[in-house]
C-alpha cells in the first residue's frame, strides 16, 4: 500500500520547489510551454489592471477542466509589467504533498524569516538569499481549505505583498 502511495504522491506533484525557483522569473510562455511539457493545462488568465496583477492559470492533468469540477493542484502564474515583479504560486489539497514540499524547502537550506495568522491561516516566510517561498497553511483542513506556496524574488515579492 505504502509504494502505490508513494507512486501516486510523485505522478501528482511532478513539478518541485527547484521548478518552482526557476520558473518564478520566467515570461509567461515560458512558463506555459514548462507546464504544458509536465501535463500542466492553461485554464485561465486575467489582464493586469491599475491593482491587480495579470496572472495565468493552470491545472494538474486535467485537460479538459471545467470550473465547476474540483482538482487537486494548480499553479498561478502572476505578472506586472506596471510593477515589474513576477511570482508562481501552487495551491493544492493534499497534505503529503505540503510535506514533500516542506522536506525540500528545509534541504534547500531556507529559514524563516516570519510567521503570523493571516486571514484565518498560518502564513510563514522562507527566505534564502534573494528568494522568497510563502507558504499558507489552512486552520481547520479538512479538505475544502487550501494550501499555497509563493515563490519570488525579494523585490517581486515586496511589491506583491505591498511592503
Amino acid at each position: 500500500m505504502g509504494i502505490i502511495l508513494s507512486g501516486a504522491m510523485l505522478q501528482a506533484q511532478n513539478v518541485g520547489t527547484v521548478d518552482l525557483i526557476e520558473i518564478c522569473d520566467d515570461s509567461l510562455g515560458e512558463v506555459e510551454e514548462f507546464l504544458g511539457e509536465k501535463s500542466w493545462y492553461f485554464i485561465a488568465a486575467a489582464d493586469e489592471e491599475e491593482n491587480v496583477f495579470a496572472n495565468a492559470r493552470f491545472v494538474f492533468d486535467r485537460p479538459n477542466f471545467k470550473p465547476t469540477t474540483s482538482a487537486s493542484y494548480f499553479i498561478t502564474y502572476y505578472h506586472s509589467e506596471i510593477k515589474n515583479a513576477r511570482a508562481v504560486q501552487i495551491a493544492f489539497k493534499v497534505k503529503q504533498t505540503y510535506e514533500n514540499f516542506m522536506d525540500q524547502i528545509k534541504s534547500l537550506k531556507y529559514k524563516l524569516v516570519s510567521s503570523k495568522p493571516m486571514d484565518g491561516s498560518i502564513r510563514k516566510v522562507y527566505k534564502r538569499g534573494y528568494q522568497y517561498i510563502e507558504v499558507t497553511i489552512p486552520s481547520d483542513f479538512k479538505g475544502a481549505n487550501t494550501y499555497k506556496m509563493l515563490f519570488a524574488r525579494k523585490s517581486s515579492y515586496k511589491k506583491i505583498r505591498g511592503l
